[in-house]
Formats: structure tokens, C-alpha cells, sequence
């Protein structure tokens, strides 16, 4: 049996679909739900997420403002603009930090 998709990928058929209004709206609910769903996830994750100043940073990683340029430039450490200031995730600092200690 051809897969219906694999048919309309080969744009070598002419498809008349037929759906009633109902099925429309089921399907949109769907896509509307499992998008709602997939923000709220990414949504709780940022929530969770920890955002330190330059200065944090420097003393935490024991490194100079050069250092976090130059990270910054090679997109080892990326500065996040909150408004008007420049953090950085403590997810990236972790990761960093484990990098750094050599049991990892």
C-alpha cells in the first residue's frame, strides 16, 4: 500500500481531499494543544534557568573581562541581553566548570 504522504511529497498526484468542519477543528485543536504543550515546557525550563552578571561570572570562573570577550567572540560563553544588561546562563557556566575539572 503507497503511504498517502509519500504521494504528495512526489507532487505527481492530483489529491481531492474532503473533510467536514468538524475534522478541521479537531485537527486545529490538536496543533493548538500540542503547540500549548511544547511552550509550556520550554517555557518552565527558562523559568528554571539562572542569569548572572559579568561580575558573577569573573568570580565564579576566576577569568578577566578579556577572557569572557574572548569566549563570547569564539561562542564558547554567549552574553543573553535582558533589556539594557548582558548576563550569562548558569547552564553555561556549568558547563564550562565541568570542562574545567578533570574527573570529566
Amino acid at each position: 500500500m503507497i503511504n498517502l504522504l509519500s504521494i504528495i511529497q512526489n507532487e505527481k498526484a492530483n489529491i481531492k481531499l474532503e473533510i467536514t468542519g468538524e475534522d478541521l477543528l479537531v485537527f486545529s485543536n490538536d496543533l493548538i494543544n500540542r503547540a500549548k504543550s511544547e511552550l509550556s515546557i520550554e517555557i518552565a525550563e527558562a523559568r528554571k534557568e539562572r542569569y548572572l552578571t559579568k561580575e558573577e561570572v569573573k568570580g565564579i570562573c576566576g577569568v578577566c573581562d578579556a577572557t569572557l570577550w574572548h569566549w563570547n567572540k569564539k561562542n564558547y560563553l554567549k552574553v543573553i541581553k535582558i533589556g539594557n544588561k548582558v548576563r550569562y546562563r548558569m547552564s553555561d557556566i556549568r558547563r564550562i566548570l565541568e570542562e574545567k575539572t578533570p574527573n570529566h
